[in-house]
């Protein structure tokens, strides 16, 4: 029997919230123009970044135009015009990261990447945004859009949640297929996660900060080797590279860096740089973007503290020793599986239904870690101090 999609969360930072709604459904569209309508808005500004569905977009202008005057805004034309919008006017961002990230009121994601993380945030000076996700669009995207969006998964888990890790590991498969049903219940472990960090800590500026785990990183390698990379590959390689640097400076044990690999080797992304990319450039990138310090995981879900600091300063002599590491090496952690079928290294066999998972309780940063399985003890402990914060870096 098909499963209904029907999620509501609520993300409270400060005085600010989100309310996300996940549905499933053409009738769901119904209920969307009725919260719409809610807004009381003199005007509708709906802004795309190019990436959404023609359909969807089509609905969501629709919608909105039945309701009160309406105009589109397309990102890939310039960025929103100053001083913004009007008063009156309520901003609709429909699309991915680019448009999920302005300051809109109403997010419509339409890819996992938007979903898990921008629709989900707390965009100032927008006190009250409704997150608006339809879950059967999402399973109904492209692989490698998916398989973008559960490296946001993945850092979530390693992060915030690794109590997720054994679920999250039986899960993930390389041909990206999930239900609608799975999908909405990994965007609530999201959800759960970012309300447990954000509540206490609104300007994400503490332990919130892990909501951000590598992101530095991976910007830096998208600068550098941006075209040869598929759709999430860098966020792969910048929680890689972040696992990597800790190894590095003694702070995690192997197995903290096996767990990372086997997650994303699951998942197919990519787990070695491209072929030909400029290793030197790339390690001067990593050091500018990486400044004043860089979030270490001392363990799944617990971030190295020493003297009450998060943020770690490295080196340039360890991020270079990070990205050799991962250079390309013929037949290491290339995703076959995108290609040729086959499952990456340490992969149990899948089949070819699509996934399926319950809705899990999230238990965020300063839960007890599940360790991970796999050689080596399941997490090194911090030898420079303790801390039951995150951060990022």
């Amino acid at each position: 029997m098909r499963r209904s999609v029907r999620l509501d969360r609520r993300i409270q930072a400060g005085a600010a919230h989100v309310s996300l709604a996940v549905r499933g459904g053409e009738p769901s569209w119904s209920e969307f123009g009725s919260r719409l309508g809610e807004f009381a808005a003199a005007r509708f500004l709906v802004v795309t970044d190019g990436t959404a569905p023609p359909g969807p977009l089509a609905r969501v202008r629709a919608l909105a135009a039945g309701r009160a005057p309406t105009t589109v805004h397309d990102l890939r034309d310039g960025p929103l015009p100053d001083p913004g919008p009007t008063a009156g006017t309520v901003v609709v961002a429909v699309g991915g990261e680019h448009a999920c990230g302005i300051p809109a009121d109403v997010r419509v994601p339409t890819d996992l990447a938007a979903a898990c993380g921008p629709a989900q945030a707390v965009h100032h000076p927008v006190t009250a945004a409704l997150a608006w996700v339809r879950a059967d669009l999402l399973a109904a995207r492209p692989a490698g859009r998916t398989r973008a969006g559960m490296v946001a998964v993945v850092r979530h888990v390693l992060a915030v949640c690794p109590a997720q890790y054994p679920m999250l590991a039986a899960l993930l498969r390389p041909e990206a297929r999930y239900d609608a049903p799975t999908l909405a219940a990994l965007l609530a472990l999201c959800a759960d996660a970012r309300s447990a960090l954000v509540c206490f800590d609104p300007g994400e500026t503490g332990p919130a900060l892990a909501l951000g785990y590598g992101r530095s990183l991976a910007e830096a390698v998208r600068a550098v080797a941006g075209p040869a990379l598929a759709p999430g590959d860098a966020g792969a390689l910048g929680l890689l590279l972040a696992a990597r640097a800790a190894a590095r400076l003694g702070l995690a044990a192997g197995a903290t860096g096996w767990a990372h690999r086997e997650l994303l080797a699951r998942n197919g992304s990519a787990t070695v740089l491209p072929a030909g990319v400029d290793t030197d450039r790339l390690t001067a990138a990593l050091v500018a973007a990486t400044r004043p310090g860089l979030l270490l995981l001392a363990e799944l879900g617990r971030p190295y503290c020493a003297g009450g600091r998060l943020l770690t300063p490295v080196d340039g002599a360890v991020l270079g020793a990070a990205v050799a590491g991962l250079a390309d090496r013929p037949g290491a952690g290339v995703p076959r599986s995108r290609t040729a079928g086959a499952e990456p290294v340490g992969a149990e066999p899948v089949g070819p239904e699509p996934a399926v998972c319950e809705p899990a309780v999230c238990e965020p940063v300063g839960a007890r870690p599940v360790p991970a399985p796999g050689p080596g003890p399941g997490g090194a402990r911090d030898r420079a101090g303790s801390g039951s914060g995150a951060g990022r870096e």
